[in-house]
């Protein structure tokens, strides 16, 4: 006898729709969705597809939350209508028995024992029962704050039938009892969200931030304005001459991951009707009524605003509460014979300024029109700056006579400037070590490295865990400060506030200087400073050892300088690696300390030098 071609198959039971009210809910949503152009659209696609595939009933909008794609909101708009669904469901049962709302039926899971087939026969009985208006009254996504408040979406709305506000059964005082209660709460809970929509629907005064792009160009044509009553429109270049003072964002660079500058904001403006355009060979621009108004209002608020400006220059301590002890770097004058034959500069107390100097390399030349950099400084008024070519580090300070300008003395601290970017692409060429090595050699005390994150330091040409390294280094290594600033503005501020704290230190002191390296006591004359500084001027054979070295990888400035202390030239070193042999040589330099930590040089690195100097002299 052959054997039966249904032996040993297992026969499964799968429900064809096991969740068939949040489906047809759900579809609803997403057809509305899909006409609108919402951006719910892809969220409430996933969440169907989610819902249709998964096998089991569900009893609840809350349990809907373990699918991809449901969110708190829309778990809660799902419970919502379900609640609805029983209630008219409940409603219609009780009706037509005559009595009340039975506990089988309300308790039981509608979702998972109703058919499609249910839905559609509990709607048409309960719209059998209306005697006034419609009975579905649409509960809209933007009732369940599903849509984030957002006007144009807020209007996509269920169509699930909800209890019945209107309805008067005669001879049933009951089941009217009842809907009058349920109609009076259902009204109350309505009530703070109709009196939220109104509130929302209300348009809110257009009122740009301080000091955003918008502000800075209401405030330029204003002025304008009051200057020139008669001709009180501008061009696009003038108008940005006179608006870049008054934005922390500038006109013409965008921000690092954007493509949008300061002035993006006028396309706004002039759609808020609140700038006119005149069209002429080129577009002029000017305020509006409303325009002049609100800029009226800008202005009034700023005159009770305190500017960065003002909070630095007016928190200076005055000079009867700088102790001497806080000077540094000026206390004892040299007393030595070879100091005497120099020609000194002396300036007295208060007959000098502190000025800023701040190279041109940083801005493009000081003829460069809406420069950032130069925006940025112009922002402080009270602040003496300067642009000049320095030879080395970008900002420095000067004390300069107030009446022979000629005589101009560099105080003994030094900035340089690097963007994140700037400076991952520096470690790679090889730039950092070197201007670090230059900073070292300046003759100034104090170097502090200052660095600009990049936007979110995304794009910096090296990992960010790298570059951190690296100032780690600076700062325990080569013994400089490191400062990290969050944009270039934040960077001219804390420029502007170290040249606040010097003049607060240096004024009321005598300084001495003279044209030669720092000493004690003396400053250099900024004329020597930028002289020695220059790149071009001619290396001792240590220099050049120290910058040969530096080339190898592994090599550090104090690890090449603590090398050239006990071996100062190629040829020392050469001659000492003759005495040796091989394995001596590799390891000649191992144990040299260097630093402040006293750590060795390192066999690598002592192997990578004697394998390049030990050919040499054979």
């Amino acid at each position: 006898m052959e054997p039966s071609n249904n032996e040993g198959k297992r026969i499964t039971y799968k429900r064809a729709r096991p969740n068939p009210l949040f489906q047809e809910w759900l579809e609803e949503l997403y057809e509305e969705a899909k006409e609108k152009k919402s951006k719910l659209e892809s969220m409430l696609k996933e969440a169907l597809g989610s819902l249709s595939k998964y096998p089991l009933p569900l009893k609840s909008g809350a349990e809907c939350a373990i699918l991809k794609g449901f969110g708190k909101k829309l778990c809660a708009h799902l419970d919502q209508r379900l609640e609805v669904y029983r209630y008219n469901l409940a409603l219609v049962q009780s009706f037509e028995t005559g009595s009340g709302t039975s506990s089988e039926s309300s308790g039981r899971n509608s979702n998972c024992s109703s058919p499609l087939s249910d839905i559609i026969n509990v709607e048409r009985r309960v719209k059998q029962y209306k005697l006034s208006h419609n009975t579905s009254t649409e509960a809209g996504i933007s009732n369940c704050k599903l849509l984030q408040n957002t006007s144009t979406e807020a209007s996509i709305s269920n169509r699930s039938p909800i209890k019945n506000h209107n309805v008067v059964i005669d001879g049933d005082s009951n089941v009217q009892s009842t809907l009058s209660t349920n109609t009076d709460r259902s009204s109350e809970s309505q009530k703070p969200l109709t009196q939220k929509n109104k509130h929302q629907a209300k348009a809110k005064k257009y009122k740009p931030a301080h000091r955003s792009g918008a502000y800075a160009i209401l405030i330029a044509l204003l002025e304008h304005c009051k200057e020139n009553p008669s001709e009180n429109s501008l061009t696009k270049e003038e108008l940005i001459n006179k608006a870049q003072k008054h934005s922390e964002e500038s006109f013409l660079r965008p921000k690092p991951n954007c493509f949008y500058t300061a002035w993006s904001n006028m396309s706004r403006l002039v759609n808020k009707g609140l700038i006119t355009q005149i069209r002429h060979k080129k577009v002029r621009y000017l305020l509006s009524r409303e325009g002049t108004e609100l800029a009226e209002e800008l202005l009034e608020d700023t005159r009770n605003t305190p500017t960065v400006n003002d909070i630095i220059f007016n928190s200076v301590p005055s000079t009867s509460t700088v102790r001497s002890e806080d000077i540094h770097g000026n206390e004892a004058m040299p007393t030595s014979s070879e100091n005497n034959n120099i020609s000194a500069i002396v300036l007295l107390p208060f007959t000098f300024d502190i000025i800023l100097l701040i190279d041109k390399n940083e801005t493009g030349g000081t003829s460069k029109k809406n420069d950032p950099t130069v925006a940025q400084f112009n922002k402080y008024p009270d602040l003496k700056h300067e642009y000049r070519s320095l030879k080395v580090g970008d900002y420095a300070w000067i004390a300069r006579h107030k009446v022979n300008k000629e005589q101009e003395l560099v105080l003994p601290l030094i900035v340089e400037r690097k963007r994140m970017d700037d400076l991952g692409a520096s470690i790679k060429d090889g730039r950092f070590h070197e201007q670090k090595f230059r900073l070292r050699k300046c003759g100034l005390k104090s170097v502090v490295y200052m660095v600009e994150n990049y936007g979110i330091n995304k794009n910096v040409g090296l990992p960010i865990q790298n570059l951190m390294q690296a100032l780690a280094n600076t700062r325990v290594q080569d013994d400089f400060q490191v400062h990290i600033t969050h944009s270039l503005t934040d960077s001219a501020k804390f420029l502007t506030m170290m040249t606040n704290r010097l003049a607060a230190r240096y004024q009321d002191r005598s300084l001495k200087g003279c044209s030669s390296e720092a000493t004690e006591g003396y400053l250099m004359t900024f004329e020597y400073f930028n002289k020695a500084s220059a790149k071009t001027k001619p290396l001792t054979v240590t220099e050049t050892f120290i910058k040969l070295l530096l080339q190898l990888k592994g090599v550090s400035v104090e690890k090449a300088l603590a090398i050239t202390s006990k071996f100062n030239t190629p040829r020392s070193l050469i001659i000492q690696y003759q005495k040796c042999d091989r394995n001596e040589g590799e390891f000649l330099l191992a144990n040299i300390k260097y630093g402040n930590s006293g750590r060795n040089v390192g066999p690598s690195v002592s192997k990578s030098i004697y394998l390049l100097f030990s050919k040499i002299g054979e």
